[in-house]
């Protein structure tokens, strides 16, 4: 809550809501998260306000969304993890499905897709003068986080399991090593990735290790060269992962992160919130900022701005408010007062305003995208799909890497059939440039030059040594955005070391705070690469916004440690002020018990169940009806529940085993109590009704894959269309984007394909 103020205000009384209109005359937004229609019976809904102001951009943050038939269901993070699908693939197969500990990264992650549904509605608003009504359910967003259980899904019919290899592997790998002070991420790899043999990496480390002579006759000896984990036994990596597992234990995670950014590998330390703060990374950047508290006495350390742009960066401007602490400045000293604004006025003046019939809010924008994998891909299918025109620039001797990633359709490799690529690119167009040429990048020059925005994520400082960083850009186009989202920024002395979005998440702190307690974190995969599109899009916006005010381009240097590290930033702020180290807690809760996945009847299904306050008690012992439960003095307080939660879980279980997880989650949430299933691809494609009612999952035709399915925003504007279209074949657009957009000749392209520059 920096950079607000705050005041009191009884919404429930005639007068409080007369002052809350007052309020909303001279807003540009309201944000709310009251259940749905709360609002609506106070008289004080979007259709109310939008009476008292046209203009106005309401953002409306619930469970399930404002229609649906579960949207007066309860969720808090635990309930919408499991029903958001990002519950079941984690954890251990011996175990139920886990979440992130402590606080709730479903409410976080919501409030990012309510930011840019915001910002995109505030750009409708600017060509048309319109406001309107944005909204954002939660489960939604978590669905948005799974990475590959929809795809597995909708690609092979295949459900994820815990611990379960990805589809197309033949053995397994290590990623999670223990060292001296916790643990590490790195693995054994092979293949080749983008042009790049990946194989290069075993020997980058294999040389560290033989730098203080711990490296074996076996790892020397293997031919790196023809090494491929495909056609290699599981007693072989055994072999091969013997001596590494040794060099791990001999140091900290600190040492072995120095000689990984040494020798240029991939490995990546499992960070506590001591070590973020710790970071020399985050130092140079000057990522931390000191906030005064002159109510305590002290001053606090926070994390600092989401990004670093050339023209004006984000900042707190203030601490968090206290509770009415403004009231006097904002009643009695604003809210007679018309508002003015320095520099221009935020609502476009009504003579001024034309009527856009296109209601697509980024009509007009052209985006030029060099990104790859998953967080650059997905930051510009949202562009896409809100209709600006994004011309994806990659290329067949060096494309994007995750065109082959599995899952394929049907388990068939392909560099046009992969599951998560043809949902995170959808509506692009596609051209294939050999950008090692110098040809290459003076097309892909000329695409800059048509463009409004650039966007990229290849690792810090490539982009510049490829002829394409944004001095040379502003040259051809003076007013450019462009937005470089790597790994760690675009400065500092760990701005180059290459890394994957599964590293991300270890080095932001994620891994080490998910799991048990008494077992080794968890391998997230890349959670970090769904936190990082909300910041990127949230910049981009901005600074298409911005250039509309000035006229002005500017560069936006954005890591996605940084990112990740803000939905880590209460516990992080735990650790500045009680230097208390956050750590693995199952699914436990500090305010809530029972509050976990308990196994209901059929194979490996589960409900999440969460009981917080002790109306919810007794509504939940109501309907279990065990008198065990009910009459109990270890169970009557939640504070005695806590003490007794191992008793307490194998009662409820007692209970939930004999029941689908459908039943167990749709009588208690009919007696207020909130559960919901732990939910599987095939349960979020084929079954969940709320997802079917928001009409979430679109269906697509491929010309390779078929029919498959991709997801839609997980908020839904009302004056505003998403228009999802398939992602593109690698070069499918190539004659049409050299001849319409840059206006070459038939002979100009057959002289580039023949130079191969065009592939």
């Amino acid at each position: 809550n920096t950079s607000k103020r705050g005041i009191t205000l009884d919404i429930e009384t005639a007068a409080g809501q007369e002052t809350f209109k007052k309020l909303v005359e001279t807003a540009d937004f309201v944000i709310e998260s009251f259940p749905p229609g709360y609002l609506d019976k106070l008289g004080l809904g979007y259709s109310a306000l939008e009476k008292v102001n046209p203009d106005v951009i309401m953002v409306s943050i619930t469970p399930f969304g404002q229609t649906g038939p579960y949207k007066d269901y309860k969720a808090p993070d635990i309930v919408a993890w499991a029903m958001g699908g990002q519950m079941y693939p984690w954890g251990n197969a011996d175990r139920p499905p886990v979440r992130i500990s402590h606080h709730s990264q479903a409410h976080l992650q919501a409030s990012g897709q309510a930011a840019v549904g915001a910002m995109l509605a505030l750009n409708h608003r600017q060509m048309t003068g319109n406001g309107q009504h944005v909204d954002v359910s939660i489960q939604g967003s978590v669905v948005w986080v799974t990475y590959g259980t929809t795809a597995s899904w909708d690609m092979m019919k295949l459900i994820q399991q815990r611990e379960a290899r990805r589809p197309g592997a033949t053995v397994t790998t290590t990623r999670m090593w223990p060292c001296k002070d916790g643990h590490v991420i790195w693995f054994f790899t092979s293949g080749v990735q983008s042009g790049v043999k990946r194989a290069n990496r075993n020997l980058a480390f294999i040389n560290l290790m033989d730098e203080e002579g711990m490296t074996d006759d076996f790892l020397r000896e293997v031919d790196w060269d023809t090494f491929d984990l495909t056609e290699t036994s599981q007693e072989t990596v055994n072999r091969m992962e013997e001596p590494a597992g040794k060099f791990f234990m001999a140091h900290t995670k600190a040492e072995l992160l120095e000689g990984a950014v040494k020798y240029h590998f991939m490995l990546y330390p499992v960070s506590t919130t001591k070590d973020i703060l710790e970071s020399v990374q985050l130092a140079a950047r000057k990522f931390w900022v000191e906030v005064e508290h002159p109510e305590l006495g002290t001053t606090i350390t926070y994390p600092g701005a989401f990004t670093k742009a050339s023209e004006l960066s984000p900042r707190i401007s203030r601490r968090a408010p206290l509770i009415g602490e403004h009231n006097q400045e904002i009643y009695e000293k604003e809210l007679s007062i018309s508002r003015q604004t320095d520099g221009y006025p935020v609502k476009l003046n009504k003579k001024s305003r034309g009527v856009s019939l296109e209601k697509r809010p980024l009509a007009g924008i052209v985006v030029a995208d060099f990104t790859r994998a998953v967080a650059g891909p997905v930051t510009t299918k949202t562009l896409s799909d809100h209709g600006a025109e994004v011309i994806k620039i990659e290329g067949k001797t060096k494309f994007d890497g995750h065109r082959m990633a599995s899952p394929f359709k049907d388990n068939i490799p392909g560099i046009n059939r992969a599951g998560d690529f043809n949902q995170d690119s959808t509506g692009k167009l596609s051209v294939a440039l050999n950008l090692a040429t110098p040809k290459g990048v003076e097309v892909a020059k000329k695409f800059v030059a048509q463009a409004d925005v650039v966007v990229e994520n290849f690792a810090g400082g490539v982009m510049k040594r490829m002829g394409l960083g944004y001095e040379e850009l502003k040259k051809i186009k003076p007013d450019i955005i462009m937005l470089s989202a790597c790994m760690q920024g675009q400065t500092g002395p760990h701005a180059a070391h290459p890394g994957l979005g599964f590293h991300l998440t270890a080095l932001s702190g994620f891994s080490n705070i998910t799991g048990w307690p008494d077992r080794q974190p968890l391998d997230l995969g890349p959670h970090t690469d769904f936190i990082a599109p909300h910041f990127n899009l949230l910049a981009i916006l901005a600074a298409i916004d911005y250039r509309r005010r000035t006229g002005k381009g500017q560069y936006i240097d954005i890591s996605q440690y940084e990112n990740g590290i803000h939905f880590m930033a209460p516990i992080i702020l735990d650790y500045v002020v009680n230097q208390r180290i956050a750590n693995r807690m199952g699914n436990r809760h500090s305010d809530a018990a029972p509050h976990g996945a308990y196994r209901c009847h059929g194979e490996d299904r589960w409900c999440a169940i969460a009981v917080f306050t002790d109306e919810e008690w007794q509504s939940f012992s109501k309907v279990i009806g065990d008198p065990r439960l009910t009459t109990n003095l270890k169970f009557s307080t939640l504070l005695a529940r806590k003490e007794n939660e191992d008793e307490l879980d194998s009662l409820v279980e007692e209970w939930t085993i004999n029941r689908s997880a459908e039943e167990v989650m749709n009588l208690l949430q009919a007696a207020g109590v909130a559960a919901g299933v732990v939910q599987t691809g095939e349960d979020l494609l084929e079954h969940d009704p709320q997802l079917k009612h928001r009409q979430f999952f679109q269906e697509l035709d491929h010309p390779e894959i078929g029919k498959h399915y991709a997801r839609c925003p997980a908020f839904t504007l009302s004056k505003s269309s998403c228009e999802v279209q398939r992602a593109p074949l690698l070069g499918e657009h190539n004659e049409y984007l050299l001849k319409e957009t840059l206006g070459m000749s038939d002979e100009e392209i057959a002289e580039l394909v023949i130079e191969g520059v065009v592939e």
